[in-house]
């Protein structure tokens, strides 16, 4: 479990209360959509002893995975009459937890002021400095090391992705987006489904169907009706794991270093294990995978 994980873990459950009603009682169907929702970008979490405010920090840091650039915004949950639970950006009420997943990933993405490379044009800072950074690291030393409260444009890094220094108070963070929309993922999880059918003649038939249909096509047939309704329903093929977010409250470019390569690996790691949840909803076509 990586440092970052380990604290957005411990942030969300510790203390955590006795079943909570906050004056009003929850539906069932309502906890267990919200934890599905979060899940697909705090994989372990579980909502079931969580009250409102639990579940507001557990929404802000599923923000910060998900990679809306909505960061700026106060998320809550508030437990509302009726049992359901309401999703607040703001105090503007967006939806409910059972609200289908592609309603409220649409509702999230109208907020969004995205750029050509698909990242947030939205600052993190209500009010601060904002710079574009310069080719050396001359620079974000000073900003990292001597600066007060900041924030860098976007500036490429490694394998596509993108990143993102600040400060706020004490609090140093370091963004890394990389955009891996829910489609793409699908079709990876397609094309890992098939590689790893052990049937050889089912996965020639299938890589040949592939020409005709695409790969998901060609699966989503295989795998006979149903499958692609339950993949419309699914969380993880609306809201995907696109940034991740690590803090320290260090005033040392070395330090920041290993949280930026922390902030990379961690994005790699989650986005690998979207596709894995993916490869799982998907199935095998057949016997012998």
């Amino acid at each position: 479990m990586t440092q970052a994980t380990k604290a957005r873990k411990e942030a969300v459950q510790k203390d955590a209360p006795h079943p909570v009603a906050d004056d009003v009682a929850v539906s069932s169907a309502a906890r267990q959509a919200l934890q599905a929702l979060l899940r697909t970008a705090l994989p372990d979490i579980s909502v079931s002893n969580l009250s409102a405010e639990q579940l507001s920090v557990a929404l802000t840091q599923a923000h910060e995975s998900w990679g809306y650039g909505l960061r700026h915004v106060r998320h809550e949950v508030r437990m509302e009459d009726g049992g359901e639970l309401g999703l607040y950006a703001d105090r503007a009420r967006l939806g409910s937890a059972t609200d289908t997943p592609e309603t409220l990933a649409a509702a999230y993405a109208s907020m969004q002021a995205a750029d050509e490379q698909g990242r947030s044009a939205w600052a993190v800072l209500p009010e601060g400095y904002r710079v574009t950074l310069e080719p050396s690291n001359r620079q974000l030393k000073v900003l990292v090391e001597d600066a007060r409260d900041f924030e860098t444009h976007w500036a490429a890094a490694a394998n596509g992705s993108a990143q993102r220094t600040g400060r706020q108070g004490d609090d140093l963070w370091v963004e890394v987006f990389r955009a891996a929309p829910g489609r793409d993922l699908v079709q990876d999880a397609a094309w890992e489904v098939v590689e790893r059918i052990k049937d050889r003649a089912l996965r020639r038939e299938l890589q040949r169907r592939a020409e005709e249909k695409g790969i998901l096509g060609a699966l989503l047939g295989a795998r006979g009706e149903g499958i692609e309704a339950a993949m419309k329903r699914s969380p993880s093929l609306h809201f995907t794991v696109n940034s991740a977010v690590v803090r320290t409250q260090e005033r040392s470019f070395e330090v920041w270093k290993v949280v930026q390569k922390e902030a990379a690996a961690s994005l790699e790691a989650a986005q690998q294990a979207q596709v894995e949840r993916l490869v799982s909803l998907l199935g095998s076509p057949g016997r012998g995978r």
